[in-house]
């Protein structure tokens, strides 16, 4: 196929013959124009987690071909019924641009659910074109299935999962607090936020740096899991803490907002600008999967102004070996032989970028090796509390988490 004929045909044409998608294989090109959902259990990276469907596979797989059916400028290219996979074309309106979207239903311990790929054919950068489908067709599907099944699995679906160690600490922080919640995946932003309400937060405040799609229907969506509509419909209503409008070039974006969310950076130079005056900082990012600085990380946590931080960070135990190589913190980009081979042997597990990378771990090689998030930084406890000190805060509290802490910290 000629990216030409593929532009020039119409419908299906011009197209390559369709063949099965192993998802359990699947690698993703490196150009940021796909979009994969997953089931939940999926050990491979994803974008996208797939929900758990009220009704058998077979009905999800018949349901599905129907409702694709009625899609605007959507053709189905295959469908292998004995394993519950589909393929399609949707073409752009405007310049006629072939997406391939690849659905498969798939049992899973959890109950049904489904792999759902979407690609462009064309170009390097979709804009969140890919995305924003996958969540499109999610949405309908769920919508579409027969009310009998929904309330069917209503009715047998297992209670939440207990909050996590840092959204306990969180809720046990927050009454009266005014509360900052800084979390880099929108998805698990909700949870916090409506607990920490719950428990008496005084005023709560969520930023990220990037702007998540449907960020109050997720809120909605935990609220009903979690029974706390109330907390909900009332963050809705509130009103932003920071000024608004806010100068060009810092928020051009006039869809920023949300009343409870706001995109921002702990660089930006109007940052205490604004925030609210606020008692406690919570880091939902964990320092050593952070793409970045955490010293930089953590001074900007000072500069919001609050006086308590709460934060998750993985920790590697000093063993003689790595005190050996004057270990404390280390980039995985630092990584040679003896560093990797010390690590892996103070861990106690195995980390995938040892066998990709033992040595020159870089982003674009991460993200071709389809690692989602990598280790960028192995940090002893004690290099943690110095990490803390320079930068402003007093550790008050340490609680391992596994293989991480969780540390409490004030100025």
């Amino acid at each position: 196929m000629s990216a030409l004929s593929a532009l020039l045909g119409r419908g299906p044409n011009g197209l390559d013959a369709p063949v099965p998608i192993e998802f359990a294989a699947l690698v993703q090109p490196r150009s940021p124009n796909t979009c994969l959902a997953a089931p939940p259990g999926h050990p491979g990276p994803k974008q996208i987690t797939s929900p758990i469907l009220p009704a058998a596979p077979d009905v999800v797989f018949t349901t599905l071909l129907t409702l694709a059916e009625g899609f605007p400028r959507t053709w189905r290219l295959a469908a292998w019924p004995e394993r519950r996979q589909a393929q399609w074309v949707e073409r752009s309106a405007l310049v006629n641009y072939p997406d391939i979207i690849v659905a498969e239903v798939v049992a899973t311990p959890e109950g049904t659910s489904l792999f759902l790929y979407s690609r462009s054919l064309i170009g390097y950068s979709d804009l969140g074109v890919n995305a924003k489908r996958v969540e499109r067709w999610l949405a309908a599907l769920r919508a579409a299935l027969p009310a009998k099944e929904a309330a069917k699995a209503a009715a047998a679906e297992p209670p939440p999962a207990p909050p996590s160690l840092l959204v306990r600490r969180l809720t046990e922080a927050a009454p009266g607090q005014s509360v900052l919640l800084a979390w880099g995946e929108p998805r698990e932003m909700p949870e916090a936020a409506l607990r920490a309400l719950a428990a008496g937060a005084a005023g709560l405040q969520v930023m990220t740096p990037e702007r998540p799609e449907g960020a109050d229907q997720l809120l909605l969506e935990a609220a009903a899991r979690l029974g706390l509509q109330a907390p909900a419909e009332a963050l809705l209503a509130t009103r932003p803490a920071a000024r608004d409008p806010l100068p060009v070039p810092l928020h051009a974006d006039p869809g920023a907002w949300r009343p409870w969310w706001m995109r921002g950076s702990f660089d930006a130079p109007d940052l205490r600008e604004r925030l609210p005056d606020l008692d406690l900082v919570v880091d939902g990012d964990d320092l050593a999967l952070l793409d970045g600085d955490p010293p930089r990380r953590l001074a900007g946590l000072r500069a919001t102004g609050a006086r308590r931080l709460i934060l998750r960070s993985q920790v590697v135990p000093m063993t003689p070996e790595l005190a050996t190589l004057g270990f404390g913190l280390w980039h995985a980009g630092e990584l040679d032989a003896p560093r990797t081979a010390a690590l892996r042997a103070a861990l106690g597990f195995h980390l995938p970028q040892f066998d990709a990378f033992p040595a020159r771990m870089t982003r674009e090689g991460a993200t071709a090796a389809g690692l989602a998030a990598p280790w960028w930084w192995f940090i002893s406890a004690e290099a943690l509390g110095g990490l803390l000190a320079e930068t402003g805060w007093k550790v008050q509290s340490q609680e391992a988490d596994g293989s991480a802490v969780i540390v409490t910290a004030t100025t």
